[in-house]
């Protein structure tokens, strides 16, 4: 393990469904000291749409994962002190479509005191395309981000939200428009060994896609002027991981009653498509 992905446990199949599970905390998993929400270290929600991708490929390792659709964000998995969480994952082929995959992530914390029973959350539900490999082909022209502001000033906002080494994949930003955003990112902390250190790792690398939904992320902060909170991600076509740098266009496409809408693309330094996002949905914090 590289120590900036999460993975998945051990796995079980009964009736067609795939559990995986194992203990989840701050030292299993370091990179989790790098996403600290109010004082606790939170799994970031990119990562539980990686978690999902790894699963759906783990059952269909010889395809490629392609997309995701439906996801919903439900809860989130906070880590108080050095307590654990017991951290699943189920998959399943989708009955009506094959190529799909159900999967859900929950969890189950020990009481904390005797004689009350464990805590069950469920953290987030979706489906998950596979298919043949495909070679992408150009579609976008490659900007020139020379002169563009630090993307260290977005990771500064909003206050409530402190972001470690595995976290900081932001080169450059721009805002063009108020309800557009434009970034460069980049592999945190392993430029060198690029957004998948292994190649034979299964699902799509959760760096990546915490990098590109970010740039959303930080749209919508700017927007409201104080934090915002994952709710779901209506689809997104996921193209082969690139291995440098990858550009980010984020736009807001609907906003109300503290619910904004984004569309999300990315490419890489050849103008190849590596993520669209569609219907990327946050909810203003009061």
């Amino acid at each position: 393990m590289n120590g900036f992905e999460p993975w998945l446990g051990d796995v079980t199949v009964s009736q067609g469904v795939w559990r995986f599970e194992r203990s989840m905390d701050i030292h299993s998993d370091p990179y989790l000291r790098d996403h600290v929400v109010e004082g606790l270290p939170v799994f970031p929600a990119a990562y539980l749409v990686g978690l999902m991708t790894q699963a759906a490929h783990r059952v269909m390792p010889h395809l490629q994962v392609r997309g995701v659709r439906n996801v919903r964000f439900v809860q989130a998995a906070r880590f108080k002190d050095d307590r654990s969480l017991q951290f699943a994952v189920t998959a399943e082929p989708h009955g009506t479509n094959p190529g799909w995959l159900s999967v859900g992530i929950s969890s189950r914390m020990a009481p904390p005191r005797a004689g009350f029973p464990p805590i069950l959350k469920t953290h987030a539900s979706g489906e998950v395309l596979l298919g043949a490999p495909k070679e992408p082909t150009r579609r976008f022209r490659p900007l020139d981000f020379s002169g563009a502001a630090d993307y260290a000033e977005l990771y500064a906002l909003p206050k409530e939200i402190q972001h470690g080494a595995a976290f900081l994949a932001g080169l450059h930003y721009r805002q063009p428009t108020r309800d557009q955003l434009l970034a460069v990112v980049a592999p945190p902390g392993r430029p060198q060994r690029g957004w998948q250190p292994n190649p034979g790792a299964p699902g799509w690398p959760a760096t990546l896609l915490n990098a590109i939904l970010h740039v959303a992320f930080s749209l919508g902060v700017l927007s409201n002027e104080r934090t915002v909170l994952p709710l779901e991600l209506e689809s997104a076509d996921l193209h082969t991981v690139p291995r440098g740098e990858v550009q980010v266009f984020a736009r807001l496409k609907a906003a109300q009653n503290g619910r904004q809408v984004f569309h999300v693309a990315s490419w890489d330094e050849q103008g190849r498509p590596v993520g669209i996002f569609r219907g990327f949905t946050v909810q203003q914090v009061p």
